[in-house]
């Protein structure tokens, strides 16, 4: 991992629970990725509402989110490039809990979490805490290290 890459995610988090919401955003704006392979272009024919009348609008809304902008998609990138440094049953566990916040106002779902690995839901949250715990200071110690070779 770069120094650089290191000290601006370290600028741009501020903390330990910065750093976990680097990665809850970062499940966020993979979401909001254009798909690899877009399946709507398979036809040449647009869909026809079979109701004249809800062609004009009446039927409901349906919102979609917005696509993810430049500023979102260099910190999914900063995300990715140090996903790495993480031990890869931490990263796991880690990118889990963090699609898993996506969209809730209640957070992570611990306890469907921990019936996927045999946890329990506390096992679950306390393993995520050391694991980003272990990256904040994974990532200063890089940093520090490339300060020091200045």
């Amino acid at each position: 991992m770069e120094e650089q890459k290191a000290i601006a995610v370290l600028d741009h988090c501020h903390g330990v629970d910065g750093l976990a919401g680097l990665f809850f955003e970062a499940a966020d704006v993979e979401r909001r990725l254009p798909r690899a392979i877009d399946l709507r272009v398979k036809t040449g024919w647009p869909d026809a509402p079979p109701d004249p009348g809800l062609a004009y609008g009446y039927n409901e809304v349906e919102v979609r989110p917005s696509p993810a902008n430049a500023s979102e998609v260099e910190r999914y990138d900063w995300a990715l490039e140090i996903t790495p440094a993480m031990d890869a049953e931490d990263a796991r566990l880690v990118w889990a809990v963090a699609h898993s916040a996506v969209g809730r106002a209640r957070g992570p779902r611990w306890a469907l979490i921990g019936r996927m690995q045999g946890l329990h839901a506390q096992t679950v949250k306390r393993r995520f805490e050391r694991a980003v715990l272990d990256l904040w200071y994974r990532l200063q110690h890089v940093a520090v290290r490339g300060c020091n070779a200045r």
